[in-house]
């Protein structure tokens, strides 16, 4: 191809089959992306782990009190592993788009609290729950992770005893969740970035992460759209919105 050609004309010297071949080149680099994120990346972290437990044995045999200083280490190991977790959800979601269907919500949701149970119990959180749930057309697994990150926030920034209400309300072609607590919200001049790879939104040292991001991404994948607003009784609220059954918004 010339490059002195104008962009108008290099354009239109791409073909529909180029496109597509070069579209599936990228796709592909994702999936390859994804395997060696779970694979080469978790692979020297579980040496990391060897390696400390067999330094914490020598610290309780020689010196029992400074024992805990490896649970920063493991700490740090989770952090990491989290991390691994959430971009291979991503990368292998826009490698591989999946096929939506029919979501019994009531079901799922109820899946996601029982995984969620420890963590419930642990903090001394009251979830509430509306009446009924709505069906919904999209991807059972992505709809999973989105519910678990929404919620395992909301139990990990609502304060003590936070009580977490779990609403929907029918919108235009389909319904919008949210996930609200009564805790002390999100300041204003973060709330833009919420949603930004890797930032935080609370002080210097806390755990930075991909959650929100990735669950944009995988509403985004599926017709619909996230945000946050402040709850009108104090607090946050993080929503999302998906379409109807029968409502297919797919986005290939």
């Amino acid at each position: 191809m010339n490059a002195t050609l104008p962009q108008e004309a290099v354009l239109r010297e791409v073909t529909p089959a180029q496109l597509v071949r070069e579209n599936a080149r990228l796709r592909g680099d994702l999936a390859t992306i994804a395997g060696r994120i779970s694979h080469d990346l978790r692979s020297p972290l579980g040496g990391i782990v060897n390696t400390g437990e067999l330094l914490r044995e020598m610290l309780i045999e020689k010196e029992p009190a400074a024992a805990a200083l490896a649970d920063s280490l493991f700490a740090s190991v989770d952090e990491m592993i989290k991390l691994i977790g959430q971009l291979r959800v991503i990368t292998q979601a826009s490698a591989h788009p999946k096929t939506k269907a029919r979501v019994n919500l009531a079901e799922l949701v109820a899946g996601v609290l029982q995984q969620l149970e420890s963590r419930i119990l642990k903090t001394q959180a009251t979830v509430v729950e509306p009446d009924s749930w709505p069906e919904v057309s999209a991807v059972p697994d992505w709809l999973q992770f989105i519910w678990w990150n929404l919620l395992a926030n909301a139990l990990q920034h609502a304060g003590e005893k936070p009580r977490i209400e779990l609403n929907w309300r029918p919108e235009k072609d389909g319904y919008c969740f949210q996930v609200c607590d009564h805790g002390g919200g999100v300041p204003a001049e973060v709330r833009a970035r919420l949603f930004q790879p890797f930032d935080s939104l609370h002080q210097p040292g806390s755990a930075r992460g991909l959650g929100l991001s990735v669950v944009q991404r995988l509403v985004d994948l599926q017709g619909g759209h996230c945000g946050y607003e402040p709850n009108s009784k104090g607090g946050a609220c993080f929503f999302f919105t998906l379409p109807a059954v029968g409502k297919d918004l797919d986005r290939k």
